[in-house]
């Protein structure tokens, strides 16, 4: 029956699949049927570079999404997407964690040129989206005269329960959906949320390029918060629940902790797109980063970046303070995920240290999963700590208990 859906499906789309389209899978050690879809119109030039759409078919998840596939797709090739449609047949494996290992192939062989090597590919606008699902590109949440900030988001079309949504900043300052830098950390989490059936954004860092270590306040809690507005309000009309979760690696973590640090603080509201909408966050995934700069470690290399910007410590020691996430937290903050691994330098390993302290001492609840393999500057791969992390996120975005992986046994 499904054999016969698919073939109807591609003659609908006017689409004949060539003998041998296939890609071999990581996740299910086997060959993964592979159909190409041009977008439509055909782009006046050939050369031009094209945003890629790969959409995942029959996973192991249950589809969140009740739109038509046939819909979808034709939305999406009319946006000026290729589409790559990979059928995974309901394999057990198709979802968090394996299907993680899956969502690293695809960027890594895109990267070094393994896959689709014969296309113009636009690398800044590579999506990986769950049958189901609709892509909304460059949802504006902030301007501020001299560049406006946006957000790329994925999310169930229609979907069978409210879904709840997970936010990222790019760790990429220029494109947001950078494939280099997605590559580069192993970035997986908005991808793998999506096939779990949560909305999931990817907003650009507050900070513009060139990056230099800098997160200007009070700045950045302005737009940080103007992006959760953005995303409440969009989700309002797609049928998600309001709950959001954001999610922060390296430049971007201490956004995500700003956001559960800085609530009900005023001073930060009321700036953007929405002013009217609430800004908080329901929890926040923190990995590796800076969360204070009133406790570094001895011979920090950064700190003579932070003199030149700050002053120096004990001269001007409330501007050190208005920088860091964690020294906004004088209460107990939502409930948080942390994680890290082993590889992380001294400096990121003495943050997270300082934030485990901080939230112990002030009795605000977090969950702590370190990833041993010391795997550098990465986000998670271990399913020791993904299993945990999405469990998290179904407990703060009231997701049913079926849809979280850490409810099945994983062989």
């Amino acid at each position: 029956m499904r054999l016969i859906a698919t073939a109807c499906l591609v003659l609908a789309l006017g689409w004949l699949p060539a003998a041998g389209d296939v890609w071999p899978s990581p996740t299910t050690g086997r060959d993964l049927a592979l159909t190409l879809l041009e977008p439509t119109p055909t782009p006046a030039d050939a050369r031009q570079p094209l945003p890629v759409v790969f959409y995942l078919e029959n996973l192991a998840v249950p589809r969140v999404g009740t739109d038509g596939d046939e819909s979808i797709l034709r939305d999406l090739r009319a946006s000026g997407h290729l589409v790559v449609v990979l059928d995974y047949a309901h394999d057990p494996r198709a979802r968090v964690p394996d299907l993680n290992r899956d969502l690293v192939a695809l960027r890594s062989q895109l990267q070094h040129k393994t896959l689709l090597a014969d296309r113009a590919l636009d690398a800044n606008h590579i999506f990986i989206v769950p049958a189901g699902c609709r892509l909304a590109r460059d949802v504006v949440y902030y301007r501020d005269g001299q560049r406006t900030l946006a957000m790329d988001l994925v999310y169930p079309a229609h979907p069978a329960r409210p879904a709840g949504a997970v936010l990222e900043f790019s760790c990429d300052n220029t494109n947001r959906m950078g494939n280099f830098s997605l590559d580069f950390c192993t970035d997986t989490i908005l991808p793998a949320a999506a096939t779990e059936g949560y909305a999931v954004a990817m907003a650009d860092h507050p900070v513009a390029a060139p990056y230099a270590g800098l997160d200007a306040m009070p700045d950045c809690a302005r737009k940080i918060k103007a992006a959760v507005r953005t995303l409440r309000a969009a989700g309002a009309a797609l049928a998600l629940n309001g709950r959001i979760v954001p999610v922060g690696f390296s430049r971007g973590s201490g956004m995500a902790l700003m956001l559960a640090t800085t609530a009900g603080r005023d001073e930060f509201d009321g700036f953007g797109e929405h002013p009217g909408t609430d800004s908080s966050v329901q929890g926040a995934v923190v990995m590796s980063g800076r969360f204070t700069y009133l406790d570094l470690l001895p011979g920090d290399h950064m700190v003579p970046r932070y003199n030149q910007a700050w002053g120096t410590y004990a001269d001007h020691a409330d501007i050190w303070r208005a920088h860091g996430a964690l020294d906004y937290l004088a209460q107990p903050a939502p409930p948080l995920f942390l994680t890290i691994n082993a590889g992380e330098s001294p400096d990121a390993l003495h943050q997270m240290e300082v934030l485990r302290r901080r939230l112990t001492l002030l009795g605000s609840p977090f969950t702590y999963e370190p990833e041993p393999a010391a795997r550098g500057h990465r986000m998670p791969l271990d399913p020791a700590v993904l299993i945990p992390l999405f469990h998290y996120l179904s407990q703060r975005l009231i997701v049913a208990p079926e849809a979280s992986p850490a409810s099945r046994q994983d062989p």
